[in-house]
This record gives C-alpha cells, structure tokens and sequence, in this order.
C-alpha cells in the first residue's frame, strides 16, 4: 500500500488525467466525423432516389400541395357526376324580328335563333313584338329529334301524361316552351336566376339539364340602352349538361 501512495504523486495523477482527456477528445473527433461521413452517404438525393421508387402509397395524404404541381403536366379532369360534357355560358344578343297583332301572330312570325343544338334536342329563342300591348317578347323553346321524350322547365311540361303526352317531333311549339320574360315600352325585363332551370331527356335515354338566362329591352328606357344596345333587344343565356 505504502508503495502505490509512493507512485500517486501529484504529477502521476495529471498525467493521467491529461491521457485520459486526450484519448477521449480523439475518440469523439473521430466519432463526430465518422458520422458526419456516414450521414453524407446516406443522404438522401434526387439522383440516389431510384427510377419509379416512390409510390403513391409513399406519400403522405396532402403532401404534395397545388405548389410543387406543374399544372402544365395535367390533363383533362372528368366532371364529378353522371352528366360527362357541359357547356360555357353562351350569351346571343338577339334584335325584334317581327311584329304581330297578338301575341300568337307576333311568335309564329319571328325568326328562331338557335341557342343549342346536339344529336338529341334543339333549343332555340324568339324575339318580337306583341302589338296588343305593346310589348317585347323573349321566348324560348325546345324541340326533339326523336319521339317519345319528355322534358320539365318554368313554363312547361311534357311527362308523357295527357292531354299532351310526350315530346314528339311534331309537338306544337305552344306546349314545349321553357321560359319566357316581356317587356313594356321604355323599359327592360330581365330573369337570370331562380326559374330559368330545365331538364329533358330522350327515349334513349339520353339527357339534357342546364339553364336560360334571358332578358329584353323594348325601346330606350330612362336609364339608357345599357348591354343590350340600341333597338329592340333580346338577351338569351344558355348552359347545358348533357348525358
């Protein structure tokens, strides 16, 4: 014992300690950098990234955010319902083209201007004046290329129930109307929302469902002749979707 305490000398001890400190500041240099290399080898890298490796199952729900996506890469995204191809919001602006001592006379007199038209089912409107008012009258129609169809709108019906069954080649214009709107002199009826809804389909099977804005302007009203232009004017809106 008397021996060991004889070694322990102050200097023996800080000796000690200093290799101590010594070895174990090595240990870690080399450790730090051991991993610091190990960790620049496993980074992870679009060229380390194999070819088709990350799957959708990889991603994470809402990772990817409209940020990171090149819109130009995208194609067409199909509608979110049953009725696969819908038209924009087509405006025609139409002038008067007749004019009638009633109104029967007036609408049997105008001139149709089509609004929509496919393998099914034609739409079109009528601008003229009503001379019992005077008025100016916007009407819109539609007729079928193949008996048996039915259709529903504002103004009219055809269920196939009587009197007037079904929507047939043939049907008298009176009884296939969907919406109409007029308009007194020196003034402007409009009727965009709420009752411009319509909706037919064919024998086939085949459907249609959109909407009719429409609109007149029937002389020069107080505030001016506005979007509709000078003269006697009708404004027909029209937006389908069909099967």
């Amino acid at each position: 014992m008397n021996q060991i305490r004889k070694r322990l000398t102050y200097a023996n001890v800080m000796s000690s300690i200093a290799v101590f400190l010594v070895l174990g500041g090595a240990t870690a240099i080399a450790a730090k950098k051991i991993g610091t290399k190990q960790l620049k080898a496993n980074s992870v890298t679009t060229g380390k990234i194999k070819k088709n490796a990350v799957t959708t199952a990889k991603i994470k729900n809402n990772a990817v955010t409209g940020a990171k996506v090149n819109e130009s890469t995208l194609g067409a995204v199909p509608l979110a319902n049953n009725l696969s191809y819908m038209t924009q919001l087509k405006l025609t602006k139409a002038a008067s083209s007749a004019t009638g001592a009633t109104d029967a006379a007036g609408a049997a007199a105008a001139t149709p201007v089509t609004l929509y038209d496919d393998s099914h089912f034609t739409v079109y409107g009528k601008c003229y004046v009503d001379s019992s008012g005077p008025f100016l009258r916007a009407r819109v129609y539609i007729a079928t290329k193949q008996d048996g169809a039915i259709f529903d709108s504002d103004d009219d019906e055809l269920d196939g129930a009587a009197p007037d069954g079904y929507l047939n080649i043939g049907t008298t214009e009176s009884v296939r109307e969907m919406m109409n709107v007029l308009a007194t002199a020196n003034s402007a009826e409009i009727q965009y929302e709420g009752d411009t809804e319509f909706g037919a389909t064919a024998a086939d099977g085949y459907t249609i469902q959109g909407d009719v804005p429409i609109a007149a302007k029937f002389g020069i009203p107080v505030a001016g002749d506005g979007p509709y232009g000078p003269g006697d004017v009708c404004l027909f809106g029209i937006s389908v979707a069909h099967s």
